[in-house]
């Protein structure tokens, strides 16, 4: 029996003033059991050490490139990654997280054993930013469901209803093929540039496997731009994306399933309305047609975020309530 050839992996991974973090996110990948065959690294215009660190270790490592550029933004500088890849399959990752040793021999070995297999998905664990010895990792993004997976919408609702559903690209490894064909490519935003990306991902992917498996460590600073953003973009870019999944739909000859569109975006549509009323963000006129369709649309099933929407001061003042009974109970 002939057996199938292994295939080769990219990593991509922009950088924007990580080196902190960089020796420690570069380690991982040359730890791996089965290592990647390139990983290329695209300098988004750094502004600290990061160009020189890199520098070296591009010259020290005969697998890594390094692509330097004017400041971009990450989606950006993905593109310029995904122009010269030539592995088989690709991995986005960032620059300021890691991964487990094993994550590259354990997708070779499920994709030897499933001819077609153009997408696997694994979980996540989640640490503060703090010296290794300090450090707790807290499980997140986890995939509740494991096996092998058609793609289409009845997948991508199964992965909805386990909770699996995630919309993060560090959380698959993909067949560059799979992205050809599909024509994909990232929106040149800074907030939810993922989802749209993912979603076209489940819906076309010829088979997908997902793993109950934690392979990614993702870094939480508070000063990342993800978690920063305190204007109405957050919320923009929300629409941007969604609209980017309905046109996808278009283009493929699917159908217009708003129900799955609702269920995949939902965490993200509840997270514009919190921003909304946490950060007292105003709403520019031309945009508040369409955020009143999504309070609509939001608050008809959630009593929770009701409440938060049109009586703010109750809501956090139950939540004070609860947080005080809360650690009144733990004391006890």
């Amino acid at each position: 029996m002939t057996s199938r050839p292994v295939p080769t992996i990219s990593v991509i991974i922009p950088n924007w003033n990580c080196a902190p973090w960089l020796p420690e996110t570069m380690q991982s990948l040359l730890q791996q059991t089965s290592p990647a065959d390139e990983i290329i690294i695209i300098d988004d215009g750094s502004t600290d050490e990061s160009v020189s660190w890199l520098t070296a270790f591009a010259a020290a490592h005969p697998q890594v490139t390094l692509l330097s550029g004017n400041r971009g933004g990450v989606s950006a500088a993905r593109m310029k990654g995904l122009a010269v890849a030539t592995g088989d399959f690709l991995y986005f990752m960032d620059a300021d997280d890691f991964i487990s040793a094993t994550l590259f021999a354990d997708f070779r070995r499920v994709q030897a054993q499933h001819t077609g297999l153009e997408l696997f998905c694994f979980g996540a664990k989640m640490f503060f930013d703090v010296p290794e010895p300090q450090r707790h990792y807290q499980t997140i993004h986890q995939r509740h469901v494991s096996g092998l997976f058609s793609g289409g919408s009845d997948s991508l609702r199964t992965l909805i209803q386990h909770q699996s559903a995630h919309r993060v690209i560090w959380s698959s490894i993909i067949s560059r093929q799979l992205i050809e064909r599909l024509g994909l490519s990232f929106l040149p935003i800074q907030n939810h540039e993922d989802a749209p990306f993912m979603f076209a991902l489940y819906m076309q992917a010829h088979s997908f496997y997902c793993t109950g498996e934690s392979y990614y460590y993702k870094r939480f600073m508070q000063s990342s731009l993800s978690q920063s953003t305190r204007d109405f973009s957050w919320i923009k870019n929300y629409f941007i994306a969604r609209d980017s999944s309905e046109a996808f739909l278009r283009e493929q000859q699917l159908p217009q399933d708003e129900a799955l569109l609702d269920d995949y975006y939902q965490t993200i549509m509840h997270g514009c309305l919190a921003q909304i009323r946490k950060h007292r963000i105003k709403v520019p006129a031309e945009w508040q047609p369409r955020v009143n369709t999504l309070v609509r649309r939001v608050l008809r099933h959630n009593t929770r975020l009701k409440l938060l929407w049109y009586c703010p001061p109750l809501y956090h003042g139950l939540q004070a309530c609860r947080n005080r009974l809360s650690r009144y109970s733990s004391r006890r």
